[in-house]
């Protein structure tokens, strides 16, 4: 069985490099390339500098995600600005700032337990103990049986079981 010719081109490694680098997905790399996310999975079997330019892309993108959680949960400065448009004059006026974020208790906590699990994973609830099903449904179908025969006016028989 002849199967058809790949389309992959290698200036993809390139572009698939600063694509992830940009924070794009699986997916979003496949509708660049116009192309099925399988196709990308079978680009990076079938062409290793092609999976190690897209292994590299993503740890850059990892990495840029990675600093603003650190940067959001210390908090930070940035520049901001304001545009008012007084009534007295014609022109609006344009205020540059810095504007202080505050840190984020969620935000660091998220980065705790990623960088230090051992210390700040979320705790583990503790085991169930093993409910013996077939008592529990023994038990429950006694008490059907008891309130059959109570609404028919019927007393249960002396030896039965609770």
């Amino acid at each position: 069985m002849e199967t058809r010719p790949s389309t992959f081109d290698p200036d993809y490694i390139r572009q698939a490099r600063e694509l992830y680098a940009e924070g794009l997905t699986d997916r979003e790399l496949a509708a660049a390339f116009g192309v099925s996310r399988s196709t990308i999975f079978r680009w990076r079997a079938a062409y290793p500098e092609f999976a190690e330019a897209t292994r590299l892309g993503k740890d850059v993108a990892d990495d840029r995600v990675e600093r603003a959680l650190y940067e959001r949960a210390i908090g930070y400065e940035e520049e901001a600005v304001s545009v008012y448009h007084p009534a007295s004059t014609e022109a609006p006026v344009i205020v540059r700032y810095k504007r202080e974020v505050r840190p984020d208790a969620n935000a660091a906590l998220q980065w705790l337990r990623a960088r230090r699990p051992g210390l700040w994973a979320r705790p583990t609830p503790p085991p169930e103990e093993e409910a013996n099903i077939a008592e529990e449904i023994r038990k429950g179908m006694e008490r059907v049986r008891k309130r059959t025969l109570l609404n028919h006016g019927e007393r249960p028989h002396p030896n039965a079981r609770e």
